[in-house]
């Protein structure tokens, strides 16, 4: 019963976090990421989702399920609000500390994605991509997840 409630309790702040800009979390080390000294890269487009209007616990509950394999390595959960667009973005993410820029960046590149994001002051990194998943534009899935944990584990 205790951890339904911490649970719930858990996913309501991150809730509010994600409707309210973005979050990126760690849920095996409750590691929130906000202002430290990393970039965070989403290297699996296969696993983004994306949702009209705000985000719900139901989404983030159901999110959360379906990435444990991802989650249970260490790797985190990025999300966002976009007031543009009326969009909520969810992402497994991995924060790579700042001194690894340029492989941070080529890991993005690796997955095709359009922009990682530094969590130290709030910016866009642009990566050039279209965020799209097609096996044709993404390097092999787990060449990714191999490089993605050896840079979040300082290997």
């Amino acid at each position: 019963m205790r951890k339904n409630i911490k649970t719930k309790v858990l996913r309501s702040v991150l809730l509010a976090k994600i409707n309210e800009g973005g979050v990126t979390y760690c849920p095996s080390s409750g590691k929130d990421y906000a202002m430290s000294n990393n970039i965070a890269i989403a290297p699996f487009p296969e696993r983004s989702q994306a949702f009209e209007g705000k985000a719900t616990r139901r989404m983030v509950s159901f999110y959360f399920r379906k990435n444990k394999d991802l989650f249970s390595k260490n790797l985190s959960f990025g999300a966002w609000y976009d007031k543009v667009s009326s969009k909520t973005y969810f992402d497994v993410v991995s924060p790579v500390p700042l001194e690894k820029e340029k492989d941070a960046i080529a890991l993005g590149k690796d997955a095709n994605q359009i922009a990682g994001f530094n969590l130290s002051d709030f910016s866009e990194i642009p990566l050039g991509g279209t965020g799209e998943y097609s096996p044709a534009l993404v390097t092999p899935f787990m060449d990714r997840l191999s490089m993605a944990l050896a840079l979040i584990t300082n290997k």
